[in-house]
């Protein structure tokens, strides 16, 4: 047993301690948008309250955090702030009391301000002194001169300008000291290239009025290309300071009253892929018939892609086009896919014979009562134009490696990751070999099982790394070598799930020096680290403990992050250190208000369920929890819940279910028990392991019979109207938003999407596996109102007449059968709001009457007046009887 009885604290340290109420919970803040500056040494964010409210004044300041003084300046009414010269400075838009925007430029780490008072923007290249921006100059009627751009360099320390006029587009390089730029002629524009105050050389002169418009530039290759009227493409080399012609696309045989429309260059040039629609006069003298405005039929055909809800939303494309591929250096071309399907092209291959397509068209009827849309998977020569269907039903978009050689797919089906080479058009397993499964182990849903994932490839392309559940795999696409296990087992010997982490700096090619940042999740502790992996497949820890971290961003030169951790009794405040962690400093600590509250613990609890197989689950305990009491219990949960355990919950007001840390500090142990559904019997798989876990703890003396609450909401609030026919377990229920009846849940359609729910059942959250037909039995056993009479449990009720995800029907149909029954029960409806409350007014009221329903009922607290009189509709926001009656 891993349980656990939180410790028995002695009660004078918690004398003073406040229970959170209804305006504390309205008091917690939130971090908003953490950004570090370049060299690292600044760190911007703001601070807002996570109840929004108007008053929200807090969340118009941006706070300037310096990492060396840690002293801070405080910007009011200022969103975002640049940096430049080296951090030294920086700079941001200002709006004064008349709406003019005004650029203010600010020296650190002095403060000091002043105003940019130039005609043009100030636009600082990191590295130089210089601003640098286009300033559109207007038409001279004396000089007889028309308007032009021009671009302006300004030194920001001198106060000294040059400029180069007719500049409509420019791409800097050579750390801001060169600069390359299209200059507006009248013959045809220029390419010009050159140090930044010259002199500059002409790379390319066009004979085409206002051609060429921009163009790509590699800065450290120093080599790019650019187009003319979408016709000529072109390739050049600043070092070599030579432009050529790549291919003319009038050389492409496109038929007569057709136009190529979404083109693309290969990275190397090497092909061309393109699709063809009628030409735009052809599609200019079409004309679009008249609707006849006189009535209005909505009419719902059995065997087309998409019933009427969804044709509203325009879910598929409007025009779908046939895929070509022109082969540049032989001058074929191909069609390469049909029009309803997506063509994938392998960008960076130096050679090429087979490209890829999906193709949706036998699925997408089925995109109703399946979770995605499957699609097969072609491949195409494009020599012969020869197709064969190489994958069926696939759920993933597979993809080409970074040399374009090979394309790696998921199977669904045969759960297994397939290579297909791109010269031979052979289909081969990789991943079997490995000798575990590379699919996400606790799926328990009727879709198939998705990878666990690809966490990068190398950088020449020959390897991609994989996922299974614990460890990475490297796969040699060559095949001379056999997979080896990438990260040496350790996180399967060690029972730790190893993971790429989120930054700004993550990427998913990896260079041979490459360090890359991951998470070690620990599925025993709940523990997280970060640690550094090598392309050795070297691990070294960076930090380590009882929390789950988050990394925002590093600086430019990765020698500094920012980032948070959090757990039960730590706020997600902001830190930062160098990039291994080390020299932590806290930057803020923003709820020190939690100190004054009665906060909780969370432990893990484990036990057998009904199902004879181990089961865990988080129990919430008060801090002040004193063994020898009784407490009373509310047992909330949706799926799983154990591996959250390093989770900070804030008090915050109820859109939904109960919120924890606020009944935890209003005296409630709070059970969140992990649900594992069977397929087909999703009601009794939540009865065998939430029941179980309630009577666990009423044989561990922490429950206690008659002081034993029940809440769920959406799924969760299915869950809880089931359970309350099966047992008596619960001395009260609120539910919410709960699907009652299977059989009209199954035939429903979701307000928001306008999808039917079929999908839900089929495949997804509500796991029956089956459709209505194939198990009518199990849908009728699976719905609380066919047992509606077994029920003796007295219901709260929260289902709102908007509620986009599942019917309001639903709820009130719960609720009046409770009433035909004469049993307790209340139906809350909160006109207008939908499937979550976003009314921060209602949001309270709901706070206000679930607190109250439990307590009634848990506590032994007097009855509120509204369940004991309800409120009629004259009464309705005159009187909220949330007064106690006294006896």
């Amino acid at each position: 047993m891993a349980i656990l009885f939180a410790t028995v604290f002695g009660l004078d340290g918690y004398a003073q301690k406040k229970t959170l109420d209804i305006e504390a919970c309205m008091s917690w803040k939130r971090i908003d948008t953490p950004a570090i500056s370049p060299t690292g040494r600044w760190v911007t964010y703001r601070v807002s309250l996570m109840e929004s409210t108007s008053e929200n004044k807090d969340a118009k300041m941006l706070h300037l955090f310096d990492t060396r003084t840690r002293k801070e300046i405080l910007l009011p009414g200022v969103t975002e702030v640049s940096f430049y010269n080296n951090d030294q400075s920086l700079y941001y838009v200002d709006i004064d009391s008349t709406g003019t925007e005004k650029t203010i430029l600010m020296a650190l780490p002095s403060g000091k301000k002043r105003e940019w008072s130039h005609q043009e923007n100030f636009n600082p290249v990191e590295g130089t002194p210089y601003s640098i921006s286009v300033l559109a100059v207007p038409k001279d009627t004396v000089k007889h001169t028309p308007a032009f751009s021009r671009l302006v360099i300004r030194d920001f320390r001198k106060e000294t300008t040059f400029h180069i006029d007719s500049v409509s587009y420019y791409r800097l390089y050579d750390k801001g000291r060169s600069i390359a730029f299209i200059r507006n002629q009248s013959v045809g524009n220029t390419l010009c290239y050159g140090p930044l105050r010259g002199p500059y050389r002409t790379l390319y002169q066009s004979d085409v009025k206002k051609e060429p418009t921009a163009f790509s530039l590699d800065e450290k290759l120093l080599d790019g290309s650019f187009r003319v009227k979408d016709s000529l493409w072109y390739d050049f080399s600043l070092k070599k300071n030579v432009c050529n012609l790549v291919f003319d696309k009038k050389e492409i045989p496109v038929p007569v009253g057709m136009e190529m429309v979404r083109t693309d260059l290969s990275h190397y040039a090497k092909f061309l892929t393109f699709e063809l629609k009628p030409s735009a006069l052809i599609e200019k003298n079409r004309k679009e018939p008249e609707p006849d405005k006189s009535f209005e039929l909505e009419l719902w055909t059995w065997n087309e892609f998409e019933v009427p809800t969804l044709q509203r939303r325009s879910r598929y494309r409007s025009m779908d086009l046939p895929k070509y591929v022109y082969d540049i250096t032989t001058g074929k071309l191909v069609e390469a896919a049909p029009a309803t399907t997506d063509l994938l092209a392998p960008d960076r291959a130096q050679e090429i014979r087979y490209m890829l397509y999906t193709d949706d068209t036998p699925y997408r009827m089925q995109r109703e009562w399946l979770e995605d849309v499957p699609f097969d998977v072609y491949s195409i020569d494009i020599h012969t134009g020869e197709r064969k269907k190489i994958g069926t039903a696939y759920r993933s978009i597979p993809k080409w490696s970074v040399n374009g050689k090979w394309a790696v797919m998921y199977d669904p089906i045969a759960q297994v990751w397939n290579k297909f080479d791109g010269m031979t058009g052979t289909i081969t397993d990789i991943s079997t070999a490995i000798g575990y499964p590379v699919f996400e182990r606790m799926h328990d849903k009727p879709a198939p099982a998705p990878a666990c994932g690809i966490a990068g490839w190398t950088a020449d392309g020959n390897a991609v790394l994989i996922y299974d559940a614990y460890d990475w795999w490297k796969i040699d696409l060559t095949g001379v070598r056999k997979p080896e296990c990438f990260t040496k087992g350790y996180g399967r010997r060690n029972g730790k799930v190893i993971r790429k982490m989120v930054s700004n700096i993550d990427k998913d090619i990896f260079g041979p020096d490459e360090k890359i940042m991951v998470s070690l999740w620990d599925e025993n502790t709940m523990d997280e680290g970060v640690y550094l992996l090598d392309m050795r497949g070297r691990l070294k820890k960076l930090t380590e403990g009882a929390y789950t971290y988050t990394v925002h961003c590093f600086s430019d030169d990765q020698k500094y992050c920012i980032w948070n951790r959090q757990n039960i009794s730590e706020f997600r405040d902001l830190w930062w250190s160098k990039s291994d962690f080390s020299n932590p400093v806290r930057i803020t600590h923003i709820n020190s208000q939690q100190e004054n509250y009665n906060w909780g613990t969370v432990k893990v609890t484990e036990w057998t369920n009904y199902e004879n197989k181990k089961n865990k689950g988080l129990l919430f305990f008060p801090e002040d929890y004193d063994a020898s009491k009784e407490y009373p219990v509310l047992v909330q949960f949706y799926e799983t819940h154990s591996e959250g355990l390093n989770t900070y919950h804030a008090p915050l007001l109820s859109s939904a279910m109960a919120d924890v840390m606020y009944f935890v500090s209003n005296g409630y142990i709070v059970f969140m028990p992990d649900v594992h559904f069977t397929v087909g019997s999703p009601g009794q798989s939540s009865y065998d392991a939430v029941v179980s876990g309630t009577k666990f703890l009423i044989e561990r003396g922490i429950a206690h019979p008659g002081k034993i609450g029940l809440q769920g909401h959406s799924w969760s609030g299915y869950q809880a109207g089931y359970l309350v026919t099966k047992t008596d377990i619960f001395t009260c229920a609120s539910i919410g938003a709960p699907i009652t009846d299977m059989v009209t849940g199954y035939l429903g359609i979701r307000n928001g999407s306008g999808l039917p729910r079929y999908f839900m059942y089929e495949e997804t959250q509500s796991r029956m596996g089956s459709t209505l037909w194939e198990a009518k039995e199990k849908y009728l056993s699976n719905s609380a109102i066919m047992e509606a009479d077994k029920i003796r449990t007295p219901l709260l009720i929260c289902h709102n007449d908007d509620d986009e995800a599942v019917a309001y029907e639903q709820g009130r149909a719960l609720y009046l059968a409770m009433r035909r029954l004469q049993r307790p029960a209340w139906l809350l409806n909160y006109k207008g709001e939908g499937h979550f409350l976003n009314n921060p007014a209602a949001q309270k009221d709901w706070t206000i009457r679930m607190m109250q329903f439990f307590d009634y009922y848990l506590k032994a607290t007097h009855e509120p007046r509204w369940m004991k009189e309800g409120i009629h509709l004259k009464e309705r926001g005159v009187d909220q009887k949330y007064d106690l009656i006294k006896d």
